[in-house]
């Protein structure tokens, strides 16, 4: 099934046509920016919203019947981020030469950016969670270094935690933890914490998508690190 998602030639000449057709290609459920409610762009027509501040830009979707696709412009200040983001989780294993790592993927699906003083574009919460100890990964193959100040806590039950020096990250959630998982978290301790923004699609694929995770990896929208485990039950 298709989906019917335009994209404005205004919005385009702002973002670029790269960008555009990536952001096309990946959207099919969304949350109306404009009336907030949930939408598919496979089964209704949607467009496309860039809003843009000095500063601070956020490509959005919104149902054809409640906005036109344009670009909107606000003062300084007038357009923040949200103070609190939506993290779901997944307890996933990783491919590697030297066998399955057990990883605990932290997903959100905003479409956030800046831009700095000569246009380069980054993910501002991306950047953040690196100052607090995260790390930018080369692949998803090979270790990552290990992140201090960062704890994972895994029960009782189905609960789950995850803090870092700064603030809990993740608390009174949920997330299914496979027996293997546990099996091969077991012997260190620990596993590869990775927090990312992805597609709806993609957080709620049934397989783990791979590529869509490599590709976050690679356009700076994933970060991670090697964390403890405690507290299992």
């Amino acid at each position: 099934m298709t989906t019917s998602l335009t994209i404005g030639s205004e919005v385009i000449d702002r973002v670029g046509l790269r960008k555009a057709a990536e952001f096309q290609a990946r959207v099919t459920t969304f949350e109306c920016v404009e009336c907030g409610t949930a939408g598919d762009a496979r089964l209704e027509p949607a467009v496309v919203v860039l809003r843009t501040s000095p500063g601070l830009s956020h490509l959005g979707v919104a149902h054809q019947r409640c906005a036109d696709s344009e670009v909107r412009e606000y003062g300084q200040g007038d357009l923040v981020l949200s103070d609190e983001v939506d993290l779901i989780p997944r307890a996933i294993g990783l491919p590697s030469p030297h066998g399955i790592r057990p990883a605990l993927l932290l997903a959100c699906e905003e479409e956030i950016t800046f831009s700095d003083g000569d246009g380069r574009s980054y993910d501002p919460y991306m950047k953040q969670l690196l100052t607090e100890g995260l790390h930018q990964l080369p692949s998803l193959d090979k270790a990552a270094p290990p992140s201090l100040g960062w704890q994972i806590r895994i029960g009782p039950g189905m609960a789950l935690r995850v803090d870092s020096r700064e603030r809990p990250y993740l608390s009174d959630g949920e997330v299914y933890v496979p027996p293997v998982w546990m099996q091969l978290m077991a012997p260190v301790g620990a596993v590869t914490l990775l927090i990312a923004r992805l597609s709806r699609e993609d957080i709620y694929a049934v397989q783990p998508p791979f590529r869509a995770y490599a590709s976050a990896l690679k356009n700076g929208h994933m970060v991670g690190g090697q964390v403890s485990v405690q507290g299992v039950s």
